[in-house]
């Protein structure tokens, strides 16, 4: 319509009614550029709002996941200092021989960590990450999900000992069946409490198999250090997602949770 009054106008020759309809079409055509800018960033606004609540609720899981792993891996730290006591000092687990066969059984369970970091990679992917627009924050993720301490000690937090193999090559079948069904829930990968699956002359005996071989033991140590180290590293990790989170929980507007380990 403008187009049309506008060529009418030159037509005619009709110079102020030009000057008017110009400047009416440059306004509409600028008002439209600016509403379709508007927009475009409400829908990024909408867009980096989601990807921060969905990577909120991902440090929520990896925090509980590290929680997890950190206790896991403390059991089978008490278990292991628990099989060393006999191994070093002839000392019992509870003064039976059966619960020292199982301390050495379980000490060997592991449970590898990786970090939950499925939203990152795929803003990563997608090239999504400046809609981050916080470059503090921006370099945080990238910190914590790339280079940070998960990258650094990735070869340890995965770490398979050794002595997971040996031991269980000791065990006899029977034994270790028992263990694995009776002794430990692998539906919630948690242990429990189970009765002995044979009398404790035959536990002892069990017993010497463990301590007669040749590196069962240092195996166990070996694993134990490592085993120590991977606690702490997860609790530097666990801080460092605390921190994390409460960034993001503060980009969201909300106030950040107290958290206690």
């Amino acid at each position: 319509m403008i187009l049309r009054r506008l060529a009418q106008n030159l037509k005619e020759q009709n110079w102020t009614a030009i000057s008017i309809e110009f400047v009416l079409l440059v306004l509409g055509v600028f008002l439209g550029i600016q509403v379709a800018n508007w927009n475009e960033a409400r829908l990024e606004d909408r867009r980096a709002h989601d990807f921060l609540e969905r990577l909120s609720n991902d440090l929520d899981q990896e925090l509980a996941s590290i929680d997890k792993r950190s206790a896991y891996v403390g059991r089978s730290i008490a278990y292991g200092e628990a099989a060393l006591g006999w191994a070093e000092d002839g000392r019992l687990a509870d003064g039976s021989a059966w619960q020292t066969v199982l301390s050495f059984a379980q000490a060997s369970r592991i449970l590898p960590y990786s970090p939950v970091d499925s939203t990152y990679q795929e803003m990563r992917s997608a090239g999504e990450l400046g809609l981050v627009r916080d470059t503090a924050l921006r370099t945080a993720l990238t910190e914590y999900f790339v280079s940070g301490t998960f990258a650094r000690a990735d070869y340890i937090l995965k770490f398979n000992p050794e002595y997971r193999r040996l031991v269980r090559g000791l065990t006899p079948y029977r034994i270790g069946r028992h263990i694995a069904t009776q002794c430990f829930d692998l539906a919630v990968v948690e242990h429990r409490d189970c009765a002995a699956p044979v009398d404790e002359a035959v536990a002892l005996g069990v017993l010497r198999k463990y301590t007669d071989h040749p590196q069962l033991v240092a195996e166990l140590n070996f694993w134990m250090d490592s085993a120590h180290q991977i606690v702490d590293i997860l609790r530097i990790q666990r801080a460092t997602c605390v921190e994390l989170k409460r960034s993001i929980d503060t980009a969201l507007g909300r106030s950040p949770k107290t958290d206690t380990p």
